[in-house]
């Protein structure tokens, strides 16, 4: 009776070792996949934070106000303004 009842000691003591051994691995594997997407979250963010910044250091045009006439210049198309403005940043990007 003393022998089953050191067994079943013995099994529960090794069950609960192992269901610890299990969980403290599970919960490891999902602590250290947290952690690739926190680094992951901070290469992204440094990433944009530097591409934020570098765009910031391009020239800056002035328009003038009035043509020599002392008249306002006919309204221009908004569409064509921005097409040429995004051809200008290719150009000096290289891309085109």
């Amino acid at each position: 009776m003393l022998k089953r009842f050191l067994a079943v000691l013995v099994l529960l003591i090794v069950a609960a070792v192992a269901i610890r051994l299990v969980v403290g691995f599970v919960a490891g594997v999902v602590t250290a996949v947290l952690w690739i997407i926190v680094l992951a979250a901070l290469v992204a963010a440094a990433l944009w934070a530097r591409s934020v910044l570098k765009s910031g250091k391009r020239p800056r045009k002035v328009e003038p106000a009035a043509t020599p006439s002392g008249l306002a210049a006919p309204a221009e198309d908004p569409v064509a303004a921005e097409m040429r403005r995004i051809t200008e940043q290719l150009r000096q990007q290289g891309r085109r």
